[in-house]
């Protein structure tokens, strides 16, 4: 029994190593990725390729069924920038794509991040199928994060298919569409700046200058252009109650670099601060996107009160969307984002991390039964060769007496304590000498 269950520990180990090697590119495992890949749909295939910017929308690899996809284009094989291919954190091909000769190829996928063009890797597989590429894709680990890809170009002459860099131009599609569903998109995109406008006419009809009508804008260490958007940062304006702002330093009146201001799109004022004597006047807010300084355009009204600047601020229609303040360095706290940074704990490892102490555990379990299996069978090889020792004497016995047990005399030894009936003993119990017949 012991022998069995060790035998199990032993194979149930083995498995575990197993995967724990092969990472978790099991489901590549098929007989023909090709026919495999040939009748999958591939995952949210809208808006993958590098001139496809970022915008407010929900794309995301991490809910991608692990398997084999057919994918009509070619993965791109070279670093694209933060914000393109539908996502803030594109993953590219960190290697060349295999020919039909080389069959299954191992890859690696390599995510782009603040810092690198490769701040973490997944495991892949290609194969050259021909007339397409079959791609064993894995579940990336945050959002948003997606593979892209770039378009094909097939001569008349010849089947090889090639990568064509694509143009970083939003006005040159022809390296990729980037129409995407509407229906995919979240509802605040919905909302125009005219309908933000009029709610802010509203609410700003009262007077500024006056302290209880003006409220503190929200975060303003992190409202800094040099405060750069990290992926833990989840503070948005779009959810700001429409009203008179003011904060301790101006609003900002230059075009920001993207990732500034503690997020992904920020917000500017176009135009200049007016002056004590001008009253309430009417600016523009531009919204810093990926190709120029003001994709999109807010109404807001500015009051000069002296001691502060008043804002009439409303609801932004992007996310990651804010207000951008102050002119001076980021005071933004980043001693409670150092754990958080580019998501260094990634789930892969935690896995990893289970399974070696899974291995571990089992390790110790095993060397326990070996140990205990080791002292049975030699306590039970100690009896037999007691036993089998016994037989041999007796054996050798016999032989050297020709067959026939040698005869012993008998013990004619006493024993002290007992006399033989013919001699009673000394005294008696009672006392008494004691009487019998002669």
């Amino acid at each position: 029994m012991v022998f069995n269950m060790a035998t199990k520990v032993f194979i149930y180990i083995g498995w575990m190593l197993q995967t724990t090697v092969a990472g978790s590119l099991y489901y590549c495992s098929v007989s023909d990725p090709c026919a495999e890949a040939n009748v999958s749909s591939f995952f949210e295939p809208y808006a993958r390729f590098e001139n496809c910017q970022h915008n407010n929308n929900r794309f995301c690899d991490r809910y991608i069924t692990p398997k084999w996809y057919r994918v009509n284009d070619v993965m791109l094989t070279q670093c694209p920038s933060l914000l393109s291919c539908g996502t803030l954190y594109p993953v590219w091909l960190n290697g060349t794509l295999p020919t039909t000769s080389d069959g299954v190829v191992d890859r690696k996928a390599c995510k782009v991040g603040f810092e690198s063009c490769c701040t973490r890797t997944y495991d892949i597989q290609i194969k050259n199928c021909g007339s397409f590429y079959a791609y064993c894709l894995a579940a990336l680990d945050t959002c948003p994060e997606r593979y892209c890809f770039a378009t094909t170009t097939t001569t008349t002459t010849t089947t090889t298919t090639t990568t064509s860099k694509p143009s970083t131009s939003p006005e040159d599609c022809s390296n990729g569409q980037c129409e995407t569903p509407t229906t995919t998109m979240e509802p605040s995109t919905t909302t125009t700046v005219k309908q933000a406008t009029t709610s802010m006419i509203t609410t700003c009809s009262n007077d500024p200058c006056i302290e209880h009508n003006v409220k503190c804008i929200d975060d303003q260490e992190s409202r800094s252009p040099y405060c750069e958007y990290d992926k833990g940062d989840d503070d948005c304006d779009d959810e700001l109650t429409p009203g008179w702002y003011k904060a301790k330093s101006p609003m900002v009146t230059h075009c920001p670099g993207l990732l500034g201001c503690g997020s992904i799109y920020p917000v500017w004022l176009n135009g200049t601060i007016p002056g004590t004597h001008e009253g309430v006047v009417t600016r523009q807010a531009c919204q810093r996107g990926f190709h120029s300084c003001c994709s999109k355009s807010y109404d807001v009204k500015v009051k000069n009160c002296g001691k502060y600047t008043a804002y009439c601020l409303g609801k932004l229609s992007t996310c990651p969307s804010r207000y951008c303040f102050g002119t001076g360095v980021c005071q933004k706290d980043t001693g409670a984002d150092d754990d958080t940074n580019e998501n260094k704990d990634h789930s892969h490892g935690k896995l990893y991390t289970l399974l070696v102490v899974a291995l571990v555990v089992l390790s110790l379990i095993l060397a326990v039964i070996g140990v205990i299996a080791i002292k049975r069978f030699n306590k039970t090889r100690s009896r037999t060769g007691s036993f089998i020792d016994i037989q041999v004497a007796e054996k050798s016995t016999e032989k050297n007496t020709g067959g026939t047990p040698e005869k012993t005399a008998p013990d004619t030894r006493q024993n002290p304590l007992y006399l033989p009936a013919e001699r009673p003993p000394p005294y008696s119990p009672l006392g008494k000498p004691p009487s019998y017949r002669p």
